[in-house]
């Protein structure tokens, strides 16, 4: 699931909503091993703000802050001639981010939405798990690190791949490395103490996967709020990374259904059928897709 690439520099995100959308789309035609996370990030935080009419942040000052982090821990290359154990990696990782970055869990206003807009986080150097960890994946990319965020339910962790052992860190707390006790008690506090661990839950994610986490932290967010307009207008970004998930657009089908957009609908429902993969799946949508069409009518 990982490489071992250094990410491309920075670019402030377009102005337009047709450039910007140009752009979302290119990132998801990006292969796995080439997907842009951070920038693919910035793009995003700069579309929402066009969906909800808002300014854009100073773009130029967001990435030079995270340039001056990545020449920071681009030094580390120069200094040392061979990679060192993983632990020392992400204790090299933890002095970039936390000491020298000064980034930090957001705990005291954990559900705000800024806390999962790159941009907003890079500013105030606070965020949620899978926001911080994105940041952490560029920054050890920017070290030649092998790193990659993982399938862990409830709170987004990251792994570090040496040579020889591997460390999972703690995105959202200093990076504090977690052993096999950790992970467990990690998974109890979110899912109950019957909760077990699973093999998938240390699976390595794409890129991609890790920002569509952290954009579905706000759907579920808006959803949970009853803020339709807000979840749906997630689900369109998400769509423009992935057209051909099915499931993206069930969603978009699900929540047009109950805002009253039967025609917008009807559209994503179609989608929905033509891209979903399990066959019972798109049985149950063809069920919905029929029962909109008959309010329709």
């Amino acid at each position: 699931m990982t490489d071992l690439r250094v990410p491309q520099p920075l670019n402030a995100p377009p102005t337009t909503e047709r450039e910007l959308t140009a752009r979302l789309r290119a990132h998801g035609k990006s292969s796995m091993g080439e997907f842009p996370v951070l920038q693919a990030a910035l793009d995003i935080a700069a579309y929402a703000r066009l969906q909800h009419n808002l300014p854009f942040p100073d773009f130029d000052a967001v990435i030079a802050q995270m340039n001056e982090l990545s020449h920071a821990a681009g030094d580390w290359v120069a200094i040392y001639g061979t990679k060192p154990p993983a632990e020392e990696q992400v204790d090299w990782l933890r002095q970039v981010m936390h000491e020298q970055g000064n980034f930090q869990g957001a705990m005291q206003n954990y559900d705000a939405s800024e806390n999962a807009d790159i941009a907003a986080v890079i500013e105030n150097r606070r965020g949620l798990p899978v926001s911080l960890g994105l940041l952490y994946i560029h920054i050890a990319r920017c070290c030649g690190f092998d790193v990659e965020g993982l399938n862990f339910p409830g709170h987004f962790l990251t792994r570090l791949i040496g040579d020889e052992i591997s460390a999972i860190f703690d995105p959202f707390n200093d990076a504090r490395i977690l052993e096999p006790q950790d992970l467990r008690a990690t998974l109890k506090r979110f899912h109950g103490p019957t909760a077990e661990m699973d093999l998938l839950f240390t699976r390595g994610v794409r890129d991609r996967d890790v920002l569509i986490r952290m954009q579905n932290n706000l759907k579920f967010r808006a959803l949970r709020e009853s803020r339709l307009d807000d979840a749906v207008l997630v689900v369109e970004r998400l769509l423009l990374l992935e057209p051909g998930n099915g499931v993206f657009w069930q969603e978009a089908g699900l929540i047009h259904q109950r805002l009253g957009n039967l025609r917008a609908a009807v559209l994503a429902f179609e989608n929905a059928v033509e891209t979903m993969q399990e066959p019972a799946l798109s049985i149950r949508v063809q069920s919905l897709l029929d029962e909109v069409r008959s309010q329709l009518n």
